[in-house]
């Protein structure tokens, strides 16, 4: 069980802070998460890559494993939350899902996935891409994602990169395999634009730089990727995603949603709260199953 962190203070977004998440598809946090909360959960990601796992169960997807990949492999997982209960203890956390339904203007919100991503110096790009693409199975297929820091974070080092206004352009995207492509890690972007009718020149990519701690907040449909590590540092972040209170499954023959739908229940549409726990509604629901799991660790009591 985590222990609460008194130094953490919730969260209220101001109207102009709303706003721009609407206008632009982002919103950069300077400072989300605690100097001990980030040392904290930064602690338990090394041993997952090196096969330690808490609870004894793997996560639901893997790269970049030591002695098997390339030593510059971006080491990604995810799924986390069911190797590591401090980790589960931040993917589940009431506040961050609170945030989140605020940007989307949802009654309350519901976990969907947790993801960390590890470049290492030379690590190579990520395809740009859309979240809401790869949540397709889910009705309504939208998500809202908190991307956090774990290390202070430049440009240079591969970081995010948005574009602005981009959640609003009317375009296609496809399930892809977005690590390391062996094209133009941009050339999804440019293929949107041009299918939205947006000329090259009024592309904007933005890249995110934030301090330990510092988060931005992604529209399921803002189209962001990374470049290659050009530092001796590792970009250290974790993700964390929820979809709204009500979301439910598609039909099993409507969209993607390769690890989503390994938790479908047979002839039923409803999502399951003990592996899609409701993590925050307006009068305090939380599934049993969150409370008693892992605790919270950004609990103020």
């Amino acid at each position: 069980m985590i222990t609460s962190r008194s130094s953490y203070l919730p969260m209220q977004f101001s109207s102009a802070q709303i706003q721009q998440f609407q206008q632009q598809g982002f919103l950069v946090v300077d400072a989300l998460l605690p100097p001990e909360v980030v040392t904290t959960v930064d602690d338990r990601l090394d041993p997952l890559f090196a096969t330690r796992f808490e609870t004894g169960i793997y996560p639901d997807e893997w790269h970049g494993r030591p002695g098997l990949s390339q030593p510059n492999a971006t080491r990604q997982m995810a799924g986390m939350w069911r190797c590591d209960r401090t980790v589960a203890s931040l993917s589940f956390s009431a506040e961050i899902a609170r945030l989140n339904a605020q940007l989307g203007g949802w009654s309350g919100a519901r976990f969907a996935m947790d993801s960390c991503w590890l470049k290492p110096p030379n690590a190579p790009e990520v395809a740009f891409h859309r979240n809401n693409t790869y949540v397709s199975c889910i009705d309504p297929a939208t998500v809202i994602t908190c991307w956090i820091a774990l290390n202070d974070i430049t440009p240079d080092m591969g970081t995010l990169e948005v574009v602005p206004g981009s959640h609003r352009w009317q375009c296609a995207d496809t399930f892809k395999f977005v690590h390391a492509p062996d094209y133009d890690y941009r050339q999804p972007l440019w293929e949107a634009a041009q299918q939205a009718g947006v000329e090259p020149t009024q592309v904007e990519v933005e890249a995110i730089a934030l301090p330990a701690g510092g988060c931005v907040f992604l529209h399921g449909d803002l189209w962001h990727g990374s470049g290659r590590n050009c530092t001796e540092q590792t970009r250290r972040s974790i993700a964390i995603s929820t979809v709204p209170q009500a979301a439910r499954f598609q039909p099993p023959e409507v969209g993607v949603g390769y690890i989503f739908s390994r938790y479908r229940r047979l002839g039923d549409d409803a999502m399951d709260e003990s592996f899609f726990p409701i993590l925050w509604t307006p009068d305090g629901y939380r599934s049993p199953m969150a409370i008693a799991y892992c605790g919270d660790i950004l609990a103020l009591e």
